[in-house]
């Protein structure tokens, strides 16, 4: 009991000790800076020479307070040296890092996802998720335990089953379903007691959706081909029909050119998305697909895209489109080889203009859709047509489309060339492209149109500026008047050695045409002449075409418009290039190009002849 007593006093003369030396060197701060750390002694000696205290004050409570704040001191060292206390060490555990899952898990808007293509047969519905457990003191997995809860719903009832495995789980997938649910793995270290989670989901895809398809090969016998990113792999495949129809004959061999449409459709009461990847044959045959499984359609109408045709087998030369899908204000032309043209609105049934009324005996090589026109350069007759956009055709429904026919004439624009000095004039000159710019406003765009010498490499840039009032652009009737003034310039330093690759991109606000130069992918600015090598392809390759993967500024359309595709041969080889740009049209560094020029299973690609990317209606972007 004693000592037990001794130890409180003790206790408390070291509490009072405390508080009393704390008090000290608080007085003394107050009046004295230190510039060292004092001892607590030097620290009362210096209190005593500035506090207005009596030095005997100073004296008894400084000789208690040294006295105590020391044997204070002194017991809270030893505590405080106690390191075993306090330092753990961490080294002789087993952590586990990171979890690494094949197939490998992307960021997708809905979060981590890992995608399998729908199985084409029952042979391909059973799949396995591997994952690997990197650890810095194990290598083994005898050690962990492995739980999977998968969870999805039924109806409105969500279900949950748990599997325990180790380091995979099996899934069944139906052929040809959407199919997706969510996964949780819990990974148990037995050695630590501590767990690693992971949550993502696992979902399936149409094949082939959002992807590239290609025309590659010499004529007659072409192959289409097909470059599709699922997850993190990206697959390849020289020929794509063949792998959804084993045992049939390839139809492609005489394609020449592809094109796609999508929007919505009205069946019955109800509105349906719809896919249209179309190819063309050199013997005039079109064949309309859902790319996403290449199923054919339009089948029970007869030359649905293209119709039939007094004047003969129309073979289509240059496809262009303006517009938002979105809300059926997009509009297509088509420019036959032989200078004949077609037109149609948001779905793909293409017609011929109006007899009645209409001029006749022209030839058109370029072509501009403005916001109340399309707008023709008549290469036989040196003058530009027009055709106002407005008709009386059905465009929700597939079967209107077909049946209609189109009402509004082909009218001579009468556009006056003597304001222009001759060399600029347009007549006898041969035109190249026809596009709007119209990234900020579409209803005040004006049509541009590049022309070329015929017989030198000097090309041309003319703006035409419609002369109609507000109130009478919807009218279409003829008139000798003006339907547009003009403008014209030279471009200097434009030179493109494939007319073919010029296009323009309204998703970029600058003035920017783009066009192949030999291997170099160039933008060219036609306000200023300046000009930017964009891309440059291998040793010994010509790009021979290009397209962004978008056309149009659909709202869904994300950053579509702003990927490249290029096509280019070397002999009779072919390659396929892509790169980004930002929205400045320089190149986004943070997009690694690709370049494809053999097979997943190695075979070379042949001449490329076309290509398409073929997307959703509502198509986004993973987020990077």
């Amino acid at each position: 009991m004693t000592n037990n007593i001794t130890i409180l006093e003790v206790r408390k003369h070291m509490i009072r000790a405390a508080r009393t030396a704390q008090r000290a060197v608080k007085a003394v701060k107050t009046v004295v800076p230190f510039t060292e750390t004092p001892t607590p002694a030097a620290a009362i000696e210096q209190g005593m020479a500035h506090h207005s205290l009596p030095l005997s004050t100073w004296k008894r409570v400084g000789g208690k307070a040294v006295c105590l704040f020391v044997l204070a001191a002194g017991l809270f060292t030893a505590c405080y040296e106690d390191k075993g206390n306090y330092t753990y060490n961490f080294d002789s555990m087993n952590s586990i890092d990171t979890l690494i899952f094949t197939p490998a898990t992307v960021e997708m808007l809905t979060g981590q996802t890992i995608e399998f293509t729908q199985p084409l047969t029952e042979s391909e519905t059973h799949k396995r998720i591997e994952v690997q457990v990197p650890q810095t003191l194990q290598s083994g997995l005898d050690q962990l335990d492995f739980t999977w809860i998968r969870s999805y719903q039924k109806g409105k009832e969500t279900i949950s089953d748990t599997v325990k495995t180790k380091g995979y789980l099996d899934v069944e997938l139906p052929v040809g379903k959407t199919t997706r649910f969510n996964v949780r793995l819990q990974v148990y270290d037995r050695t630590t007691g501590l767990s690693r989670y992971q949550n993502f989901a696992v979902a399936t895809r149409p094949i082939y959706k959002n992807s590239l398809f290609f025309l590659h090969g010499k004529p007659g016998s072409v192959l289409l081909g097909n470059v599709e990113k699922v997850g993190a792999v990206t697959n390849v495949r020289s020929d794509a029909y063949k792998l959804i129809y084993k045992d049939e004959k390839n139809p492609f061999a005489d394609a020449y050119k592809l094109m796609f449409h999508y929007g919505l459709v009205a069946e019955g009461r109800d509105f349906v998305k719809k896919y249209n990847f179309i190819v063309f044959s050199s013997k005039g045959v079109v064949k309309t697909y859902d790319p996403f499984g290449m199923t054919p359609r339009l089948t029970a109408y007869k030359d649905f895209v293209v119709p039939m045709s007094a004047q003969g087998t129309f073979l289509p030369d240059k496809i262009g489109m303006e517009g938002d899908p979105s809300n059926q204000s997009d509009f297509y032309y088509m420019l036959g080889k032989d200078g004949r043209f077609l037109t149609a609105r948001t779905i793909p049934a293409f017609k011929t203009p109006a007899t009645e009324g209409s001029v006749a005996n022209y030839n058109v090589t370029a072509c501009a859709i403005s916001a109340n026109n399309f707008v023709f350069w008549d290469a036989r007759n040196n003058r530009f047509l027009y055709v106002n956009k407005d008709d009386g055709y059905g465009i929700w429904a597939e079967q209107q489309a077909y049946q209609s026919q189109l009402n509004n004439p082909v009218l001579d624009a009468h556009v006056d060339f003597s304001g222009l000095k001759a060399a600029l004039s347009p007549v006898g000159k041969k035109a190249v492209y026809g596009f709007i710019q119209y990234r900020e406003n579409y209803d005040k765009a004006t049509p541009y149109f590049i022309f070329r010498d015929k017989d030198a490499p000097n090309y041309y840039l003319y703006q035409l500026t419609s002369t109609a009032a507000e109130s009478d652009k919807d009218n279409g009737g003829s008139s000798d008047e003006p339907a547009y003034t003009i403008k014209a310039k030279k471009l200097e330093g434009f030179t493109p050695s494939i007319l073919a690759t010029v296009m323009y991109n309204t998703w970029f606000s600058t003035n920017y045409v783009f066009y192949a130069d030999g291997g170099d992918v160039v933008r060219y600015n036609t306000n200023n002449g300046d000009k930017t090598v964009l891309y440059s392809a291998p040793a010994g390759y010509t790009i021979t075409c290009m397209k962004f993967r978008s056309e149009d500024n659909f709202l869904y359309s994300a950053d579509l418009g702003r990927y490249l595709t290029i096509g280019m041969n070397k002999g009779d080889n072919g390659a396929i290039a892509e790169i980004k740009l930002n929205t400045a049209s320089d190149v986004d560094e943070s997009f690694a190009t690709l370049f494809y020029d053999a097979d997943n299973d190695g075979r070379k690609l042949g001449n490329i002849l076309d290509f398409q990317f073929v997307r959703e209606y509502s198509y986004s972007l993973p987020i990077r």
